[in-house]
């Protein structure tokens, strides 16, 4: 973190010195702004920006009503936050192993876990590394099941041209400081088309309220700071370079580590422009 500051210190300062000034600190022109921003960086119509990409996840199972007696399918291989919000709405884990060639959920695997209790997929782009989404999609479609895409580690990761966030019915976002593009301190988002789930999802972040003092349901106290929505609109003009930048450094990586016994390499379908968060070897 000190190295981007040190990169983008006049605008990082510039973003500081604009929302103190302002007197406003919670979802303010910054938050709208940046939501405007960021859902356009993606292709999606809404962005709702969240408190961190846990109850990015969270809140979208619970905005689709899952919960006790449903099933969510998510991959075996990834991190904790992923099963923890299917367990935070009471619904069931269930994992799914990830493709031979690669860390990601296996498409014909999902089929063969897909029960009538499955209400919900959560890919996730490990890594950096895009998921087979046309694949889930389209069986997701079949079944009249929702996906929602894990983003945490694949901000403006592609399949086939299009950003990930933008091709399941939902996409879940994290920008915790390690992330491509991180907040100074815990933030998230959830990106989709729907309007009447980016609607319930406004008024969930906000302890369920449209109106001050008028509670209309179960809400979170999940609202993305105004600081920090501030800094991510300084830091995502440059988001493109620095996943450039990254897939420069795998390049490099690709050509030097080729060859040594007993070690695989990531292999990366022709259909996948990953941001190489982690550039992860099988040994």
């Amino acid at each position: 973190m000190k190295s981007v500051y040190a990169e983008l210190k006049p605008e990082l300062d510039a973003a500081y010195h604009r929302v103190m000034e302002s007197g406003w600190f919670v979802l303010g022109k910054e938050v709208e702004a940046f939501e405007s921003e960021y859902a356009a960086f993606c292709g999606t119509r809404h962005c709702i920006g969240l408190a961190n990409g846990l109850e990015a996840l969270e809140m979208v199972l619970r905005a689709w009503d899952i919960g006790p007696g449903d099933e969510v399918i998510v991959p075996s291989n990834t991190y904790i936050a992923t099963w923890l919000a299917v367990t935070a709405v009471g619904a069931t884990v269930v994992p799914v192993e990830p493709t031979p060639a690669g860390p990601n959920i296996d498409p014909d695997r999902i089929e063969a876990a897909l029960t009538p209790r499955t209400k919900a997929i959560m890919p996730v782009h490990l890594y950096g590394e895009p998921a087979d989404m046309d694949a889930i999609v389209a069986l997701a479609a079949k079944r009249g099941i929702r996906v929602v895409e894990d983003v945490a580690q694949a901000q403006g990761a592609r399949v086939r041209g299009r950003r990930v966030g933008a091709l399941g019915d939902a996409g879940a976002h994290s920008f915790f400081p390690s992330k491509n593009i991180g907040a100074f301190g815990d933030g998230g988002a959830v990106t989709t088309d729907d309007p009447r789930l980016a609607d319930r999802l406004r008024t969930m972040r906000n302890y369920g309220s449209k109106v001050k003092y008028v509670n209309l349901e179960r809400g979170f106290n999940s609202r993305l700071d105004e600081l920090q929505a501030a800094f991510l609109r300084a830091k995502l003009p440059r988001l493109d370079a620095w996943n450039e930048r990254r897939r420069r450094i795998a390049a490099r990586y690709d050509d030097r580590l080729a060859g040594i016994p007993g070690l695989g390499l990531p292999r990366v379908p022709k259909w996948a422009e990953p941001v190489w968060h982690l550039y992860v070897v099988r040994t």
